[in-house]
């Protein structure tokens, strides 16, 4: 092979391998270009997804040069993107806000991770915004510190709420005490009004009649007023209760029981009312279902508090109102578990029939009935002498009294040999 035939080859050879060079670097172009539009694609994508979050975002590099940000941070700035990126905190704020975003930046910088700032700002649009600004820092692919990412949430409507609610705090004592004075001065006029009347036995009936009618109105009309008071107690009891000194929450928490037991008592008046002037209702009741209804509505009660429950196996069937009826042996089963005690371990509810009447009893095994209360227990606002300190209204046994007599029967209570009570209710069969 001659010397110009070896040269050939060579080249060729050079040529076929510049060709291999050529081809992988197209290939490699061609995968940047595939890499370069793949990453184009995820930006816009997280970019769209940034600008549909209604919070102002922003990111910016360790040296606070902003990379990049959302609609929201455009809107509060007031400034276009292109505006932004690029730029620095002394860019885009007046210097004494830049003074201030640079130090946090620089703190949150010094020891990586996330804090939480509470603060008032004044937006493009000109109107002061109650915010949280979140702030943290990101590292890039190495794991290297990268910049800081900021959240921006707006908290003008709680924080306008909170004032508002810290007002009406303000001003619930005086409130109060308004409002007492003036239900004082409306008894005061009432009792010299009663005073006045009983000089005259035809006064006295006209006056009772008035009061009555009174009465029931300032019932009705109290129950709004009182739930409302009660729910107010209750999100200032719950929300402001642990802001509160020693003296202020002993105050909250007077207020809740206070509220709660008005709104209890009106709730009770209520009820007592319907009992005296809504039309009865009758219809057949089995007694077993009725007795079973009852269990099932202190069920929870009788079991947490280990009570056993005996029933009389009756068959008989009553005509009665049945809501009423109901009401007679809720309120006398809540009186044994509420006023039994801790010796209370078992109830009882009894049936029997006469030609004339149905017999019902309810014997709890608890604290009992004193002799002196045996009768006085029945009227209105009337309490056991041995249940001080126990929540009550002092209307739950004149209702039963008043549901006994409205189905031609009565109410009476015996105590039992060892103690507890029997409470037997009677009712007509000719309803």
């Amino acid at each position: 092979m001659d010397e110009n035939e070896k040269t050939r080859e060579d080249l060729l050879r050079e040529l076929n391998e510049l060709r291999c060079q050529i081809r992988e670097l197209e290939d490699e172009k061609n995968e940047r270009g595939r890499v370069e539009h793949a990453l184009n694609d995820q930006l816009h994508f997280l970019q769209t997804l940034i600008d549909t979050i209604p919070n102002p975002i922003f990111y910016k590099d360790a040296r606070g040069i902003y990379l990049g940000c959302n609609k929201a941070f455009e809107a509060r700035l007031g400034l276009e993107r292109e505006k932004i990126v690029g730029r620095s905190t002394y860019d885009v704020f007046p210097n004494d806000m830049a003074r201030r975003y640079h130090e946090l930046d620089a703190h949150l910088l010094s020891r990586p991770g996330e804090e939480v700032f509470d603060a008032s700002l004044t937006y493009a649009d000109g109107k002061r915004h109650d915010v949280l600004l979140y702030k943290g820092t990101f590292t890039d692919s190495e794991g290297i510190l990268a910049g800081v990412v900021g959240v921006t949430v707006d908290i003008t409507k709680r924080k306008r709420a909170e004032r508002a609610l810290q007002k009406a705090h303000d001003n619930l004592e005086v409130r109060v005490a308004e409002r007492t004075a003036e239900l004082a001065k409306a008894v005061e006029e009432l009792r010299v009004e009663v005073e006045e009347r009983k000089r005259a036995e035809d006064a006295l009936r006209t006056s009772a009649e008035k009061m009555k009618i009174f009465a029931y109105s300032v019932a009705h009309d109290l129950k709004s007023p009182a739930v409302g008071i009660y729910g107010l107690a209750r999100l200032l009891h719950k929300h402001y209760r642990k802001l509160l000194d020693e003296r202020g929450g002993s105050y909250c928490d007077n207020l809740m029981r206070a509220s709660e037991h008005v709104a209890t008592l009106v709730d009770q008046i209520n009820i007592y009312i319907a009992t005296k002037e809504m039309p009865l209702t009758i219809e057949n009741i089995a007694v077993k279902d009725l007795f079973k209804m009852v269990r099932e509505e202190f069920s929870t009660q009788l079991n947490l508090r280990r009570v056993e429950w005996i029933e009389s196996e009756a068959a008989g069937e009553v005509r009665a109102d049945r809501i009423s009826l109901l009401r007679i042996f809720r309120n006398l089963v809540d009186n044994a578990l509420k006023y039994g005690g801790e010796h209370l371990s078992s109830i009882r509810l009894g049936y029997e029939e006469t030609d004339t009447a149905h017999f019902f009893t309810v014997e709890d095994d608890g604290a009992g009935v004193t002799g002196a209360d045996f009768e006085k227990i029945f009227g209105l606002f009337q309490r056991r002498s041995t249940s001080p300190g126990i929540e009550g209204t002092g209307l739950g046994l004149a209702i039963v009294k008043e549901i006994a007599e409205r189905h031609g029967g009565s109410v009476w209570v015996e105590p039992r040999p060892e103690r507890g009570a029997v409470f037997h209710i009677s009712i007509s069969r000719i309803l």
